[in-house]
């Protein structure tokens, strides 16, 4: 039987060479993987030095692959349970310290049994995910205002807004890297806003110099909810991606929010995969 063959490639460009198909298969939960490596090509920045990225090849093909970023988040794809486990055993032995992981649920499980036996350490759930995608112009929902592109002067607010989305989803991720991660995106034109007599939501997204995109972060502060802005902007939003090319676009929700999803479905977006993120406890002494 033929070896399974764990790589750690140099570059992201060399890593989407050998992984791109691969990746492919399953293109609406696996971009998460693809945007950002992709995002590590097109606009690298000082933290991509320190990144991992590997795939598992058996026979020639490529049935696996993980990345590992500077916000201390592991992105695992689906793969063999001995491509999962040979992630595990290279990354201990490296030193690596994931302080999450995030992908389909078989392959986390894998990878966490390798991962506890080498370092001690457990994990629990944080959030069970669903990704959405969307293949054709959406529905658009109506809100009073427009959508716009932010101004200088709002820059500090939505930074605000983005470090109190991460505090209300209890999202893993320090303010200081939530803050520079979202600061490009503004820099960048890749955050919109809804104006209503003055700015109400917020979405951004992010698409590596790809075709195709991920939204995210979508957020409304409590005092402007319940008025369908987030739905109206996500719409526009997406409409505005199609325009300029994109062939899809995919977002993530958390299961347990209800509204969120049925947000996303109104407009047009399909349940395409579940993955589940968990978080890696500190290690016993």
């Amino acid at each position: 039987m033929t070896a399974m063959h764990l790589t750690v490639h140099e570059s992201a460009a060399g890593f989407l060479a050998a992984a791109a198909a691969f990746l492919k298969i399953s293109e609406a939960e696996n971009s998460i993987v693809t945007i950002a490596a992709a995002r590590m090509i097109s606009r690298p920045v000082g933290d991509d030095a320190d990144a991992y990225l590997a795939s598992v090849e058996h026979g020639g093909t490529v049935v696996a692959a993980a990345l590992h970023g500077s916000s201390g988040g592991m992105l695992l794809t689906s793969g063999p349970a001995p491509a999962l486990t040979l992630f595990a055993a290279d990354m201990a032995e490296r030193r690596r310290a994931p302080g999450s992981m995030v992908g389909p649920l078989a392959a986390c499980e894998v990878f966490a049994r390798e991962w506890v036996g080498r370092t001690g350490q457990r994990h629990t759930l944080r959030f069970h995910l669903r990704h959405y995608e969307l293949h054709r112009p959406p529905s658009l929902p109506r809100a009073r205002g427009h959508m716009r592109l932010p101004r200088q002067d709002e820059h500090d607010l939505l930074l605000a807004w983005q470090l109190a989305f991460i505090e209300e989803v209890r999202l893993a991720d320090d303010s200081v890297h939530a803050q520079r991660v979202f600061g490009r995106r503004l820099e960048q034109g890749a955050v919109r806003v809804w104006d209503d007599d003055g700015i109400v939501a917020l979405v951004g997204y992010g698409d590596g110099g790809t075709d195709v995109a991920r939204i995210a972060p979508v957020f409304t502060p409590p005092e402007h909810r319940r008025r369908n802005y987030a739905s109206a902007l996500v719409g526009e939003l997406s409409r505005e991606l199609f325009e300029q090319g994109k062939r899809a676009v995919f977002l993530t929700t958390d299961v347990a929010n209800p509204t969120s999803n049925s947000i996303y479905r109104k407009i047009g977006y399909v349940p395409a995969a579940d993955h589940y993120h968990f978080d890696f406890l500190p290690s016993p002494e």
